[in-house]
Formats: structure tokens, sequence, C-alpha cells
């Protein structure tokens, strides 16, 4: 018997090397794309370090300049009795690097606040003709090194009533101050006045607050 030649369809041989070529372009368009992916995933870390780093830096050059402007300011309370004469004041020092910008006041004597020198004379039960000097500190921007008396007084009978009323635990001054850049802190007499405790801002003691 004699083969019969085959006839070869032209189309169905050339399909495949087209085929074997269009794999080997997926596989490669795939590697890419993988590739790719990985960079793109490694860029965004990059940033995300990068980003990370920045804010770190920001944030300790900040605390560097902070420092660099701290305010602190204390509570100052000078009195003397020699029998013949005694003096007494109260003022406030900014005894940090930076200048303060002071918030209200409050000074309260048996629970009742005292707006002005005179109702705090009134109620220490001093006389309101006494002498004294005095002086407004509330919304006030202290220098550094800077003291402003808030009252003195060298009259004897009321410089020793405000001894006294100052040492009655009941009695106390609760004051606010700020740096430059707004960082705050609240310090009161009834606690320890070489920690006074950060704030977002001063109170706003209104009508109560001492005013002069």
């Amino acid at each position: 018997m004699t083969d019969e030649p085959r006839e070869t369809d032209e189309h169905d041989a050339g399909e495949v090397p087209g085929a074997l070529a269009l794999s080997r372009a997926e596989n490669h368009i795939v590697r890419l794309t993988f590739w790719q992916t990985i960079l793109s995933v490694v860029g965004i870390l990059v940033a995300l370090l990068a980003l990370y780093a920045a804010l770190n830096e920001s944030a300790a050059v900040r605390q560097q300049t902070a420092a660099a402007v701290w305010p602190f300011v204390q509570l100052t309370i000078d009195d003397f009795d020699t029998g013949d004469a005694a003096g007494f004041s109260i003022g406030f020092t900014n005894a940090g690097v930076g200048p303060a910008k002071v918030g209200d006041v409050l000074v309260s004597i048996d629970g009742k606040p005292a707006p002005d020198w005179r109702t705090f004379i009134g109620l220490v039960g001093g006389d309101a003709d006494a002498m004294v000097s005095r002086n407004w500190i509330s919304d006030r921007v202290l220098r550094p090194d800077e003291t402003v008396e808030l009252i003195a007084t060298m009259d004897v009978p009321l410089a020793r009533r405000l001894v006294t009323a100052i040492r009655e635990p009941g009695n106390h001054i609760v004051f606010c101050y700020c740096s430059i850049f707004d960082d705050c802190w609240l310090a009161d007499s009834r606690k320890d006045l070489q920690a006074p405790e950060p704030v977002e801002m001063c109170p706003d003691y209104g009508d109560a607050a001492y005013r002069n």
C-alpha cells in the first residue's frame, strides 16, 4: 500500500510558533508586573521611613526650640517682723530662660475671691487706708529674671495680718502662664509650686480674677 502524503494545513502549522511567542510575552509581562509591584512597595516603604524621620526631626527641633524659650514663673513671698517694723510682699519672678505670658491670677481668702487689693485687704481684716504698693500681673509678659510685686506694704498691722492669712491652708493663689509657643502651666500655692501642671490653655476666672 502506498502511503498518501498528508496535506498540511498551513494555518494550523503556523499556530504553534505564534502561541509559544505569545506565552513568552505573557510570562515576560507577568515578571515585569511583579518587579514593578515590588519596586512600588519598596518606594512606598522608603517614603514612609523618610516621612517618619522628618517628623521625628521636626519634633526634636521643636523641643529644642521650646526648651530655649522655656519660662518658669515663681511665686515669691517676703516678710519680716522686727517688733517695731514689719513688712510683707507677694511677687512673681520669671526664673526661666524665655518670656512668660501670664494669664489670670486667682487670690482666694476663706473661699472668697479677691478681685482687687482693697477686697484682698478687707478679707484679711486689714485697714483699706493702709499704705500699700501694688501692681498688675494678669495678662502681662514677664521677661526672664523680671520680678513684679503684686502687693507690698510696710504697714505693721497689715503686714502681720497678711503673714497670718497667707499661712492659712484655706487661703491660696492660683496663676497660669504660657511660653511664646503657647505651652501653658498652671500653678497652685496649695500644691508643689516647683512642679506646675501643664495645661492646654490658661483658665478664664472672669470677674473673680485678681486685677489690681
